[in-house]
């Protein structure tokens, strides 16, 4: 199993749009095959900062759902409202 965490940091104002982005893409993750569950919280310390969890079958599912245009999509979308102020990754 592999975990991978993405901490997003939404701009001012943007949170709770930056969050229904992030819901929306975790729903649409628990679909993909190998994904073994998805977590989408707000960070208690930082009300604009967000997790996100997802654990996956193999390190290939990993790079099958960032290869797929799901990912893209959603990161696009947020980039192009202005939602997202930073984005940090982490695969364990």
């Amino acid at each position: 199993m592999l975990s991978h965490s993405a901490v997003l940091h939404a701009r001012a104002g943007r949170t709770e749009q930056l969050g229904g982005c992030l819901h929306g893409l975790g729903e649409s993750m628990q679909t993909i095959p190998g994904c073994l569950g998805v977590e989408v919280q707000q960070l208690p310390d930082d009300a604009a900062q967000w997790l996100l969890q997802s654990r996956w079958q193999s390190t290939a599912a990993l790079q099958a759902f960032f290869a797929a245009p799901l990912l893209q999509q959603v990161l696009d979308q947020a980039l192009q409202q202005g939602l997202l102020r930073s984005l940090q990754c982490q695969a364990t």
